[in-house]
């Protein structure tokens, strides 16, 4: 898809969104929404966007105005460091008569000047949008997965006794780039032994045993769009049963909860489904989080895979499925996939 029309679909979708909600204009100032809308990233609080019946006008910084001018020739784009008060002003001139904003990503400071202003709260417009994932967004979603996927096939069999969480972490790193990755999804989480029986444990320099449990929660940011995978296993010939037990637990867990995965189906549908079966197995206690997230330009979005949650999963929408146990002080295991909802049913983007 050309980056014009990419663009031009985009601000489309809005526009639409504004009408049905009554809006005549829209202030958008995340720069994560804006790469949406564009393709084009900016860094935090470096550029303003104001969606008006003319089209759309960019505030920015004095050094993005030709680099991003040249990207999106169809976006009035203007060098100003007073971004928010320049926009409220543009607004005022075209005599938009109900702009709207969005709460939820301003500051105290810069929402009260909106409300003062004019502006009405909107909701999260973009939000909404950025959780059906579009055909050139999935490409790109696959694409990230399948680099993170490409990297636990690599690093398993290179995971050796005496190394340490940060240096497998660093070289599964090392490889994500090296496939085409610009960064990682989050902090890439290595876990050996009792460090896996805790759920967000900070990689550290911890060493491997000749026996021990392992633990990697990793994805990669290809593109603008990130990936997450999780995988588990037993370092070493004398695997104790009870792990065997609670890995094949989780496994199955994970695939019944794959396969709850659908258009129509609550949320909350998938995560009792992985949650049943670990707590049939008596390790529901042991199951303390989630059981998956969205995933996009952010590593967690919309919709939730919880009990929480009152989503209902839709053609588009990409999600995590990572069921765990975890026995404190011993070791755990989670299992995790990211998959499309698909008309077929979920489609496991975390593969080759």
């Amino acid at each position: 898809m050309a980056e014009k029309n990419y663009m031009n679909e985009r601000f489309a979708k809005l526009k639409k969104l504004l009408r049905k909600n009554k809006l005549d204009g829209f202030i958008v100032t995340n720069n994560l929404d804006q790469f949406y809308l564009t393709n084009f990233f900016f860094y935090p609080n470096e550029a303003v966007f104001l969606i008006h019946k003319k089209g759309v006008t960019c505030f920015t910084r004095e050094l993005y105005v030709e680099s991003f001018g040249k990207f999106a020739p169809q976006i009035e784009v203007i060098g100003d460091e007073n971004r928010i008060v320049s926009a409220i002003d543009k607004a005022r001139k075209l005599g938009l008569a109900r702009p709207g904003f969005d709460a939820a990503k301003e500051t105290y400071v810069s929402g009260g000047l909106l409300r003062a202003s004019g502006f009405v709260e909107a909701g999260s417009l973009i939000t909404t949008l950025r959780e059906n994932k579009d055909a050139a967004e999935l490409k790109l979603l696959r694409e990230s997965n399948r680099i993170a996927y490409l990297t636990y096939e690599y690093i398993k069999p290179r995971v050796k006794t005496g190394m340490t969480e940060f240096e497998v972490a660093a070289e599964m790193e090392r490889f994500m780039r090296a496939h085409g990755a610009t960064t990682t999804s989050f902090y890439t989480i290595v876990a050996f032994g009792e460090n896996t029986a805790n759920p967000h444990h900070e990689t550290s320099a911890r060493k491997l045993k000749a026996e021990d449990a392992v633990l990697m929660d990793f994805g990669c940011v290809y593109k603008g769009y990130c990936s997450d995978i999780t995988r588990s296993w037993w370092h070493g010939k004398k695997e104790p049963a009870e792990y065997t037990k609670i890995w094949h637990i989780v496994d199955k867990a994970r695939k019944q909860g794959i396969k709850a995965v659908g258009i129509g189906v609550p949320t909350k549908k998938v995560d009792a489904t992985s949650r049943g079966i670990i707590s049939a197995a008596g390790y529901g206690q042991y199951f303390t989080h989630g059981t998956g997230h969205g995933v996009g330009i952010e590593i967690h979005e919309d919709p939730y895979n919880s009990q929480q949650s009152a989503a209902i999963l839709s053609e588009g929408n990409i999600v995590t499925v990572e069921p765990g146990i975890y026995l404190p002080g011993k070791y755990g295991v989670r299992l995790e996939d990211t998959v499309a909802v698909a008309k077929s049913g979920a489609k496991i983007l975390t593969k080759k």
